[in-house]
Parts: structure tokens; C-alpha cells; sequence
């Protein structure tokens, strides 16, 4: 039996994770899903719906306050032992993801709670693998082709998501030779291939909440002539391969892009996305400089959460290697899908469940 713990509890990729490894249940001991105090009603709710959907039991599902910020992490001095004594395998996932974050508010949750993370993971004496959520983003503003097996660089980053996140794979890689660990870096999760489920509308839905206030006047504008790839991944291929990474010898001590590893160009995807909400593809072309002009006349970011940073996505040059991901999930049937192939999903599932 092997004891897990999990950070991000309880967020979405977090329980999907936990649902996936209850599909082999005789290897799961005990799951520490660790939250915030103020997230006690969200963490309850979720661990009744991964009871009601899973074979989990109760007692197997433990939820424990914490807070990646402090150094001591689980609030709880008895539980703090008990996890650190028992647990085999760390999930970390908690992050702040918003791309328009301030540097402190990155550097206490993406860094140092890293830092804190690392440290409760390298005392316990069973720890059999210490996977580590960062991103493909940590790349920054380089351009060109960017490895699995490389890290460090001197170029500038777009936000401050991206630098704090990069300073905290930093301390986890520098623990490659001394801890069992995973580094998982993904694209930009979107929802579920087969059925487009998802739980949050951000990332590229911020696209088609634009083009949603913007109905009336379509068929809109390509923004920008850059065909730029843009690396989107259903959250389905994010946990089966994780999962099978965390636990095959193959993962151990390695980095992996999660992403696509065939990426559509943005003019395509801009494409496919106007066409699945209006029926007809886009026509004519603005510069990027008159959108971004437009985007903060019109106060996009204020009036629909929309964050400026996200244009810089949509014309920066840059392709992330696969060949170790491949390499490691070849022979498994973990395959990540063409996104021409679930778009249309992704797309049908927020015309639903969007909120006014």
C-alpha cells in the first residue's frame, strides 16, 4: 500500500488526479489531501464527490489544513509526523496560476511554497517519488526549440507567473540527484477530450469569451499575422500521463513536457474556435499593436476578468520537445489527441455551461 499527499487540494487537476489513482485501488493506502483552513467547505465538498465517484473510503480520503506558505506546511504538529512518517509519493500542485499576479504574491505561494514543499518531501525517510507541477512557461521569452532536460536561461519572462514558477523549479531541480523526483510541465490545460468538461474558463476560454461579448459583430478579425504555435492539452492526457510517470521507473529523476507534441499555429486555432461558435471563419486581419490598444480602451481585463498578458501568448515564437515524453510513453495507449479532433467539444461544453 502507498501513502500520497496532495497540494492544490481542492482544485480541479488535484481531484481528477486522486480519481484517476483510485482506478487501482489496492495500491492506495491512505490520500492526505492538503488546503487552506478558509478552503474547509470546498475540500469537504470535493472529497464527497470523489467518495460518491470512486471506491475510495472515507478514511482512505484525509483532509488536512495547511499552508504551503509557512515552513511547517500541515498545521497539525501530530499530522505533520504522521504524513512525513508515512507518505510514499508527493503531489505537489498548489500554484498561483493567474498570469497577471504580483511578484509577491508568486513568490510566496510559487517559490517559497515550493521551498516548503521540498523540504516536508526530502524528511520523509519512504518517499518513493516527488512529483512537481511546474510549467512549460518556465521558458520565458526564449524562442526556438526548448528541451525537456533544460532549465536555465537569462532571458526576460512575461509575467511574473512565469518567473516565480521557473525560480521554483529551480529549487526542485536542483534536487534531481538527491530526491526521487518528477518534473511535470504542462501546456495550457484545457478541458476533457472526450467530453470537454472542465472547471475553469480561463487560459484560451478567455478567447472565446471575447468572441462570445463580440456575437453581434461577428465574423471578427485574425489578430496578428504571426502563426504562432499555441500549445493547448486536454486535462485528460495531463493525468493519465502523470499518473504513469509518477509511478514507472521511467519518470524518475526526469522532466517532461505535457504538451502537444503536433501544435496547431494560433491563426488555426483563432479558426477553428470562431468557426465552432459562428459557423463561418474569420475575415480580415488586425495588427497586434490595435488590438492591445483596443483591449484597454474597451477595459476587457476590468469589465471580463480577461488578463492583458494573455495577447503576448499569441505572438510569441517558441516550441517545446516531446522526445522524452514519447520516448517514456511509448508501448503505454497515453497518446495526446489532435485538438481539430475535441475542439469542438471544449468549445460545445462552454456554450453550456457558460455564465452570463
Amino acid at each position: 500500500m502507498n501513502h500520497y499527499a496532495f497540494t492544490g487540494f481542492p482544485g480541479f487537476l488535484a481531484g481528477k488526479l486522486i480519481t484517476h489513482l483510485a482506478t487501482l485501488p489496492n495500491q492506495i493506502g491512505t490520500i492526505y489531501a492538503l488546503h487552506l483552513p478558509t478552503e474547509r467547505s470546498g475540500a469537504l465538498a470535493l472529497k464527497q464527490e470523489l467518495l460518491d465517484a470512486t471506491s475510495l473510503r472515507d478514511d482512505q480520503l484525509v483532509l488536512v489544513e495547511a499552508d504551503i506558505t509557512l515552513p511547517e506546511v500541515v498545521l497539525d504538529p501530530i499530522m505533520r509526523s504522521v504524513i512525513e512518517r508515512e507518505v510514499n509519493y508527493v503531489f505537489h500542485l498548489a500554484a498561483a496560476y493567474d498570469l497577471s499576479i504580483p511578484y509577491d504574491v508568486g513568490y510566496r505561494i510559487n517559490l517559497l511554497g515550493t521551498k516548503h514543499i521540498t523540504s516536508l518531501a526530502k524528511r520523509a525517510p519512504h518517499l518513493k517519488r516527488y512529483v512537481y507541477f511546474s510549467t512549460a512557461y518556465v521558458s520565458g521569452r526564449r524562442q526556438g526549440t526548448v528541451y525537456e532536460n533544460e532549465l536555465w536561461h537569462r532571458v526576460r519572462f512575461k509575467n511574473h507567473y512565469e518567473a516565480t514558477k521557473y525560480e521554483a523549479e529551480a529549487i526542485v531541480s536542483r534536487e534531481l540527484g538527491s530526491m526521487p523526483v518528477t518534473i511535470i510541465r504542462p501546456g495550457i490545460v484545457i478541458g476533457h477530450s472526450q467530453t470537454g468538461e472542465t472547471k475553469k474558463f480561463d487560459g484560451v476560454y478567455f478567447v472565446l469569451k471575447l468572441m462570445d461579448q463580440l456575437r453581434q459583430a461577428a465574423p471578427l478579425p485574425y489578430i496578428g499575422r504571426q502563426n504562432i504555435e499555441v500549445n493547448l492539452v486536454p486535462y485528460d492526457y495531463v493525468v493519465e500521463a502523470t499518473a504513469y510517470l509518477a509511478h514507472a521507473p521511467v519518470g524518475l529523476k526526469r522532466t517532461f513536457h505535457l504538451t502537444d507534441p503536433f501544435p496547431h499555429g494560433a491563426r488555426e486555432v483563432y479558426r477553428m474556435i470562431h468557426e465552432e461558435m459562428f459557423g463561418r471563419p474569420p475575415r480580415g486581419t488586425i495588427p497586434h499593436a490595435v488590438a492591445e490598444t483596443g483591449f484597454s480602451a474597451l477595459q476587457l481585463s476590468e469589465r471580463y476578468g480577461v488578463p492583458r498578458e494573455l495577447l503576448t501568448y499569441f505572438k510569441h515564437q517558441v516550441h517545446f520537445d516531446t522526445t522524452q515524453t514519447l520516448r517514456a510513453l511509448s508501448g503505454t495507449d497515453i497518446v495526446c489527441p489532435d485538438l481539430k479532433d475535441y475542439l469542438p467539444k471544449v468549445v460545445a461544453y462552454y456554450e453550456t455551461h457558460k455564465k452570463p
